[in-house]
């Protein structure tokens, strides 16, 4: 593992990220439950109260979650910055973030216009100010790597999402504001392009070669990219010609294509060929993003698949078969580092006396590889279960919802074993400096 490009003594403490990534698979657990109570019902329409519910769940519990928390570790480690007072903000940004989410999602489920403006009120203004956050800072440093461009980038795809979607949580909770569901589109393209692929893209670029010892991406590819997908967005949003908005659906797709395909390439390249799970959750993920990008033209151009809306399908298959996955396998990377980073940072900065001893886990035993293991077979079996349901409805739904949720209880289950190790042994070396 190369960490020499990286400014550890910059770090945040433990707590920073590791309390937004606990609460992932919480809202992962939530999204399940939801799915046994539904009643079978969620995949007939993509306007159902249900379905807009759990998509929510999915895209600001547990995506935004995770990729919020990554942020406030990758800045100053990665890029060199930082918000002020990030501890804090991290506190602030993540209590807003919880409530806000579940506002928005009884918001759809009980149809009540009060908790709309609750989440409006809670969620809109902390996730504007986060994004523009993240652009100044990042211009603050100067810093021009692909990873921070992406990380600019995805910051205003964050901002565009926002504003659009507290446009029409407020149709929601206002009559007198007309309801315009044509934004629904655009809400979600820079949703799944603007916000979540250009950051993941961002984040590829560091975490592949670094954590599973690939080539690097080749040279200028990802940082092109980004680039031509936010242009694409804007071409097709300030121009809504159907022309034009053809062109990008097409272009868009083929590059998230191209992307899936240079990944998977990389990791089939990996120099060190011990087994690593997040390599599988990694390709999991690719593959969904190819297909996903697949099923979104074919339904855009008004293709079906077995008498389903294609907008379910892709959706499903962009968040919880693309996005969930990489998160997934991500976090059984950064996690076990944090631990290990955290806990012998005292010797790294030269604080405990000479001679001192103690005992730190080494990052693979932080979480042990069968608990991964186990994890990810529930993962992929609910993921395939609920694409399944897609096209057989019936109870194969209940099926999918229990291997969801079996997946995010052992998550969250290996997880918090990190984190209790980490507070295990960072006392240890409490008293050691003492």
């Amino acid at each position: 593992m190369n960490l020499g490009a990286l400014s550890l003594e910059d770090a945040p403490g433990f707590w920073t990220p590791v309390r937004f990534f606990l609460t992932v698979p919480v809202f992962g657990v939530i999204a399940a439950i939801m799915l046994f109570l539904d009643g079978g019902q969620l995949f007939q329409s993509r306007w159902l109260p249900e379905t807009l519910a759990v998509a929510h769940v999915l895209t600001l519990g547990y995506i935004a979650m995770a990729m919020l928390g990554a942020l406030f570790q990758m800045l100053p480690v990665v890029m060199g910055t930082s918000f002020p007072q990030a501890e804090r903000a991290a506190v602030i940004v993540h209590l807003l973030l919880v409530a806000g989410t579940l506002c928005l999602v009884l918001a759809f489920l009980m149809q009540v216009p009060v908790f709309f403006t609750a989440a409006v009120a809670l969620l809109v203004p902390v996730l504007i100010l986060f994004g523009v956050g993240v652009i100044v800072a990042i211009f603050r440093a100067g810093k021009t790597r692909t990873t921070a461009r992406a990380a600019q980038l995805a910051a205003l795809g964050l901002i565009v999402t926002v504003v659009i979607g507290g446009y029409l949580a407020l149709g929601h909770a206002f009559e007198a504001l007309s309801l315009h569901r044509g934004l629904t589109n655009y809400h979600a393209a820079w949703g799944i392009i603007g916000w979540i692929l250009i950051l993941a893209i961002g984040v590829s670029e560091q975490v592949i070669p670094m954590f599973l010892t690939t080539p690097p991406y080749p040279k200028l590819f990802n940082k092109w990219l980004v680039y031509l997908l936010i242009l694409f967005l804007c071409a097709g949003s300030l121009l809504p010609l159907q022309g034009v908005v053809q062109a990008a659906v097409v272009l868009v797709s083929f590059l998230m294509a191209a992307y899936a395909a240079v990944t998977l390439y990389l990791l089939g390249k990996r120099r060190r060929k011990r087994f690593d799970i997040t390599n599988e959750f990694w390709r999991v993920g690719m593959l969904c993003l190819i297909l996903g990008a697949g099923v979104n033209v074919y339904g855009y151009f008004g293709g079906v698949i077995a008498g389903t809306d294609g907008s379910i399908l892709s959706g499903l298959l962009l968040l919880a078969g693309f996005a969930v996955s990489i998160i997934n396998g991500t976090l059984y990377k950064i996690v076990p580092f944090l631990v290990w980073l955290n806990l012998r940072m005292p010797v790294l900065m030269g604080k405990l006396k000479p001679g001192t001893r103690y005992y730190t886990p080494n990052i693979y035993e932080v979480i042990g590889m069968r608990p991964m293991k186990l994890q990810f077979m529930f993962h992929v079996a609910g993921l395939l279960l609920l694409v399944a349901a897609v096209f057989l409805k019936g109870l194969l739904i209940y099926v999918a919802a229990t291997a969801v949720l079996v997946s995010n209880l052992l998550l969250l289950l290996n997880l918090s074993h990190a984190a209790s190790l980490y507070r295990k042994y960072s006392g240890q070396i409490a008293v050691a400096q003492s």
